[in-house]
C-alpha cells in the first residue's frame, strides 16, 4: 500500500479523499490547522495520521513529506478571504513543493487549482491548450501558483500536476437545495457556462490521476455536459416547486456593495472540455451531467419557470 499526504484533510474534498484512501488499506498522512478541528479528531480516530501545521508556515513542514509517495495539496482559503489568497496558494505551495523536496521518495504532486485562470471566455470550448486570462485578482493569484509549480516542473523534474477544477457538488454542496433556498443568485444574464464536477468523481480522478496522469500535465476537471446557469436551475426548478433565482445586472451587484471577485467569478463564462483527462486516465464519471444527480435527487419533471430580473 502507498503513503499519501493530504494538504487540507479537514476539509470538503481533503476529508472525503482521506477517509476513500484508508478505506482501500493505504497510509494517510493528514496536513490540519489545529489538532482541536472535530474533523481532524474524527480522522484521526479513521486511522489518519494527522499532522498540525499550515502550508503558510514553512517552520510546520519540516518532514511532513518524508516516506510519502503521493500528495494532494486541496487547501484554498474562501474568495472573501483576500488577505490569505497570495499566502495560501503561492507560498503554500512554494512551501509545500520545498518540504517534498528533501524527500527522495514523492513520486505525484497534484495541485487542485481552479478555472478562474480562463477568466470570461464566453461560449469557447475551452482546453487546456486556451490561454489564460483570469478577469479578476483571485484568477491572477491562482495562475501565478500555477506558474510557480511548472517552472518547478521544467527546472527540477518535479513531478507535479495541476487540476483545473469546476464547482464542486454533492451531498453537503447540493445546487439543488441552493437554488430551492434561494441562496444562489445569477449575477448577469445567466447565459455564462459554469463547470461542475460531482465529488464522487472529483476523488476517483484523484486517485487515479496520480498513477495514471501525466507529470508536468494540466488537467481540466468537469463533467461532460457543459451548461449554463439558465439551463442548470430551470432544470431545478422544473423538478420542484421553487421558484426561479433572481437576477441581479452586474453594475446593481456592485452598487450593491457586493465584493468584486465575488461577482466576477459568479458572472465569468468557461466552458470547460474535459477530453484530456479522460483520454489519459479511460474515465467514465458516475455523474457525466448534473441530470444525473438531479434524477437522483429530485425525478420527475416538473413545469418550467422563468427568471424574475431586478433593475
Amino acid at each position: 500500500m502507498a503513503q499519501y499526504l493530504i494538504a487540507g484533510a479537514a476539509g470538503y474534498v481533503g476529508s472525503r479523499l482521506a477517509r476513500r484512501l484508508r478505506a482501500q488499506g493505504h497510509r494517510v498522512r493528514g496536513l490540519v490547522r489545529t489538532l482541536d478541528d472535530d474533523e481532524a479528531q474524527a480522522l484521526a480516530a479513521d486511522g489518519v495520521v494527522v499532522w498540525a501545521g499550515d502550508v503558510t508556515r514553512p517552520e510546520t513542514l519540516v518532514g511532513i513529506a518524508e516516506g510519502v509517495e503521493y500528495i494532494y495539496n486541496v487547501t484554498g482559503p474562501s474568495i472573501l478571504e483576500h488577505d490569505c489568497w497570495r499566502a495560501t496558494y503561492i507560498a503554500g505551495n512554494h512551501n509545500l513543493i520545498a518540504a517534498c523536496s528533501r524527500s527522495r521518495s514523492v513520486r505525484a504532486y497534484v495541485f487542485t487549482s481552479n478555472v478562474s485562470p480562463y477568466g470570461d471566455a464566453g461560449d469557447t470550448l475551452v482546453t487546456e491548450d486556451t490561454p489564460i486570462a483570469p478577469c479578476c485578482e483571485p484568477g491572477r493569484v491562482i495562475a501565478e501558483a500555477e506558474q510557480l509549480i511548472m517552472e518547478q516542473v521544467r527546472c527540477h523534474n518535479f513531478p507535479a500536476m495541476i487540476l483545473r477544477v469546476g464547482t464542486i457538488y454533492g451531498p453537503g454542496r447540493d445546487f439543488t437545495e441552493a437554488v430551492q433556498n434561494h441562496t444562489l443568485p445569477i449575477f448577469g444574464t445567466g447565459n455564462n457556462y459554469v463547470p461542475r464536477i460531482h465529488i464522487d468523481d472529483l476523488l476517483t480522478i484523484l486517485e487515479h490521476i496520480v498513477v495514471e496522469g501525466q507529470p508536468g500535465a494540466i488537467y481540466n476537471v468537469a463533467d461532460d455536459e457543459p451548461a449554463s446557469l439558465n439551463e442548470l436551475y430551470e432544470e431545478v426548478c422544473r423538478r420542484t416547486d421553487a421558484q426561479p433565482p433572481l437576477a441581479y445586472p452586474l453594475a446593481s451587484a456592485l452598487r450593491a456593495g457586493l465584493d468584486p471577485a465575488v461577482v466576477q467569478l459568479a458572472a465569468a463564462s468557461v466552458r470547460l472540455s474535459n477530453a484530456r483527462l479522460k483520454h489519459d486516465l479511460n474515465l467514465d464519471l458516475r455523474y457525466p451531467s448534473y441530470r444525473t444527480w438531479l434524477d437522483e435527487r429530485l425525478g420527475s419533471v416538473a413545469p418550467l419557470l422563468e427568471a424574475v430580473v431586478i433593475a
